[in-house]
């Protein structure tokens, strides 16, 4: 039977070469969960300072989702909008290739380049001298890239687009006019549309050694999955040992969500049926349908931590410091299952990401507020599990704003951030039934970050 053996070995690259197609699309490959794509859950102001300092600034209402043992310090209620648009730009420098080694047909756009708004609200409401309650509703969790179909990478990736919201409850506790205490609940909804192409004739050649022409019938796989709600928690602590000193910490639990929906696929007929045919060539295969199913993944978002300190060095001048942490290195793998039949899990390559900031504000006046800052974020991914989903990279912050107190109640902040992104190599193989394609390259990256806030204190 030894002459079966390499027939049966190609029996296993389509079984996980075609379970690698869909998850390509639906469990966010590689780098999408990437620094990039988590997204500081801060105000105008704390976008300007670089997002030092987290919620230790006096009054600032992002205290009920960011650390809500801030919240106890307030004296009075209030309300808080944030308006948040964020630009990143990324360009690919390199080339495509297709399983015969011949360049991929099409151009290089850049795949971001919009403008993709995020809402942030928070509410604080002292009840007595010692306990506060908190709310908010925020995005720490979103992503919009599109590159055209026809481009050089699209086997790679197309379209992406993922959001996750979250709606928090909370309270704090001050147990002297020195320390406090804070906790909270969320609920966090997660929804994403991921596109990608593929090549089936190129997959029909590195699979089996068929004489068909790359690139010619290529089909798209489009995935919409969603989780109507998951559940987390948070916490921290605010301790004040002198009248210019404030240390602060905060944890934020893991999120664990299963992303459930459906996939299509669109394109040439010729596409469609090669890759019908794998359940056909061995019956254990999981079956595609060719006209779109049921598939489901596991998308958790990690927990992270930050230790803040802020010091007082006048009436008008603060500054702030701030280092994250955040445990990326808990994915481990990706497991896609549809119609009960798990198809395959792929080991990732995540490690921890950290971020060192450092921010503060200056007052012109008592109207007028300058908001300043520069930090530093290590991203998680690494070269081998990089694609151009999200081509993150190390990033340097530079941030600076504009604060106005319209009224003893009414105040607006403007701010500004911009994101300098090392540059991020690339170095992908396609799995078998994706094309077998390669890329090799770079991306050069950057990010604009404007925000407007309006808060209200009663």
């Amino acid at each position: 039977m030894n002459h079966f053996k390499p027939f049966n070995i190609r029996h296993r690259g389509i079984r996980t070469g075609l379970a690698a197609a869909v998850l390509s699309a639906i469990a966010l490959p590689g780098t999408a969960l990437a620094g990039a794509f988590q997204l500081p859950t801060d105000n105008a102001a704390g976008w300007a300072r670089a997002n030092a300092g987290t919620s230790l600034f006096p009054d600032d209402p992002t205290a009920a989702f960011n650390n809500p043992a801030a919240m106890a310090f307030f004296s009075a209620p209030a309300f808080q909008g944030t308006l948040i648009g964020i630009r990143p730009q990324a360009q690919f420098n390199g080339q495509t290739l297709d399983v015969d080694g011949n360049p991929t047909s099409g151009g290089n756009p850049n795949g971001f380049g919009r403008f993709k708004l995020f809402p942030n609200f928070g509410a604080v409401l002292p009840i007595n001298d010692w306990l506060a309650l908190g709310g908010s509703l925020a995005v720490p969790y979103g992503l919009a890239s599109n590159y055209n179909s026809s481009w050089q990478g699209r086997y790679f990736g197309t379209r992406t687009d993922l959001q996750s919201i979250a709606v928090s409850f909370s309270a704090s506790f001050k147990l002297n006019d020195r320390f406090s205490a804070g906790v909270g609940v969320l609920g966090q909804r997660t929804k994403a549309q991921l596109d990608t192409m593929l090549d089936p004739n190129g997959a029909a050649n590195a699979l089996f050694g068929l004489p068909l022409p790359p690139q010619q019938d290529d089909v798209q796989l489009n995935v919409n999955v969603k989780r109507k709600l998951s559940f987390g928690y948070f916490g921290g602590f605010v301790f004040k040992p002198t009248d210019q000193d404030t240390f602060g910490a905060s944890y934020h639990s893991r999120v664990e969500n299963t992303l459930s929906g459906n996939y299509a696929i669109y394109g040439s007929a010729t596409g469609k049926q090669l890759l019908a045919l794998a359940p056909v060539l061995d019956p254990a295969l999981p079956t595609i349908n060719p006209n779109g199913g049921r598939a489901s993944a596991a998308l958790d978002t990690p927990a992270y931590a930050t230790v803040d300190w802020l010091h007082a060095f006048s009436d008008r001048l603060s500054i702030a410091g701030t280092v994250k942490w955040t445990q990326w290195s808990t994915f481990k793998d990706l497991v896609l299952t549809s119609s009960g039949q798990q198809l395959v899990a792929l080991p990732e390559r995540y490690r921890d990401g950290y971020a060192y900031l450092i921010g503060g504000d200056y007052k012109l006046t008592d109207q007028w507020t300058l908001h300043a800052g520069v930090g530093y974020d290590r991203t998680p991914t690494v070269t081998l599990s990089r694609d151009p989903r999200v081509p993150d990279g190390n990033r340097k912050l530079l941030g600076f704003g504009l604060g106005y107190k319209v009224s003893s109640h009414i105040g607006i902040d403007l701010g500004y951030q911009h994101l300098f992104v090392a540059r991020a190599p690339v170095h992908l193989t396609n799995q078998p039934l994706l094309g077998a394609a390669t890329m090799n390259g770079y991306f050069d990256d950057s990010g604009d970050i404007v925000s407007m806030t309006g808060t209200y204190h009663f």
